[in-house]
């Protein structure tokens, strides 16, 4: 069962991929981008995240659209591998989060 700020962190997730993009305050964006940071150090997902932040901060369209790409795909295999481990709870989330970062990537304007 994931902690309290995991779970925090992935209907906090969820519920600003679910935002049309374009309207999202940035810095929440960012606050939300950094701790994902924190809890996965060390992560080929971590340093896509390192590169999705400075996307946004220098409004990089072409690489936030890749980098959101590259970041559903990555999370959604994730999922996969916690539903294998028996948490389905948590892949249920992840899934989610890994689809709904494709769609962003195929919105960004």
């Amino acid at each position: 069962m994931p902690d309290t700020t995991q779970t925090t962190d992935f209907d906090s997730t969820i519920n600003l991929l679910q935002q049309d993009l374009s309207s999202v305050d940035l810095a929440l964006a960012i606050n939300i981008i950094e701790r994902w940071e924190h809890q996965l150090q060390g992560t080929d997902i971590f340093e896509d995240l390192m590169e999705l932040k400075q996307a946004i901060l220098n409004g990089n369209l072409t690489e936030l659209e890749n980098l959101l790409r590259d970041l559903g795909e990555d999370t959604t295999a994730t999922a996969d591998s916690a539903r294998e481990d028996g948490a389905n709870e948590v892949a249920v989330k992840i899934e989610q989060i890994g689809k709904l970062l494709s769609q962003a990537s195929q919105n960004v304007q």
